[in-house]
């Protein structure tokens, strides 16, 4: 498939995809060349007393991150790095925040006609076990439970990001005939995870069970659990309401909610 050249992002032309509410709500959406996390500069200004929800979208990072601290290869290729700040009421639990804006993005996607995604958990984005976007979510307590979500999502990967990155991956210029334009899918996703989070802050993962098991990547595959101190091969059984990954190793069902192991598909 030939090269694009995305057009650039524009706050202006994001905001028509925008509902009216959204957008009174949205103070700023930032938009660089290059900054070293998204994250990290929406965690800047929430400790320089800024307010949430505010938008900080780059064309690239030099020092991007994923869940674990894994780097996330950013380069200026007109992919999407996106982060969006917000504050919930201090005692809010945020079990499974990362899988309720999964499953938001993928719906995100879906309208735009890109199918048959999946989500591993707790935070990838996979296209026949292939990584199309990555979730970080991002948390810290002050009067406020501050959080921060970013997403990572792949338009173009050129070859040398491609052989930098240790697993499968995709771009949407891989799936897509027409690649969607991305002014329009960032307004999109920055709407959809503003009602996904202001959903959670009500009812928590509830409303999000359902469809994850649909998206399920891991639902019954057998796969190996990584940490510092062992591997484990088990069997993926869902998840709880809690949002922890629930397995079965021999006869027991067991749950992980620690977020530095590492999975990988067995087979």
């Amino acid at each position: 498939m030939p090269s694009q050249k995305f057009p650039a992002l524009s706050a202006k032309k994001i905001r028509r995809f925008l509902d009216d509410h959204t957008n009174e709500k949205l103070s700023n959406i930032a938009i660089h060349s290059s900054v070293s996390s998204t994250n990290d500069e929406l965690w800047t200004h929430i400790s320089e007393g800024g307010q949430a929800p505010v938008v900080c979208i780059s064309e690239s990072q030099t020092a991007g991150r994923g869940r674990r601290g894994d780097q996330w290869q950013s380069p200026a290729s007109g992919n999407l790095y996106l982060s969006l700040s917000w504050s919930f009421p201090a005692e809010t639990a945020q079990n499974g925040l990362s899988i309720a804006i999964g499953v938001s993005l993928i719906n995100t996607l879906k309208s735009e006609g890109i199918n048959n995604l999946q989500l591993k958990w707790p935070n990838d984005i996979l296209y026949k076990r292939q990584k199309l976007a990555g979730i970080l979510v991002e948390s810290r307590f002050g009067k406020q439970l501050n959080t921060v979500v970013g997403i990572g999502l792949n338009f173009k990967l050129p070859t040398a990001t491609i052989n930098k990155i240790q697993q499968p991956t995709t771009s949407l210029q891989q799936l897509c005939t027409i690649v969607p334009c991305r002014n329009k899918l960032a307004g999109k996703i920055i709407q959809n995870m503003i009602n996904t989070l202001e959903q959670f802050q009500q009812h928590g993962l509830h409303d999000f069970l359902a469809q994850f098991s649909d998206y399920d990547a891991l639902k019954s595959q057998a796969i190996t659990l990584i940490s510092d101190k062992e591997q484990r091969d088990v069997i993926a059984r869902g998840i709880n309401d809690q949002g922890e990954l629930q397995y079965q190793f021999n006869d027991a069902l067991l749950t992980l909610s620690n977020s530095h192991t590492s999975i990988r598909f067995s087979s």
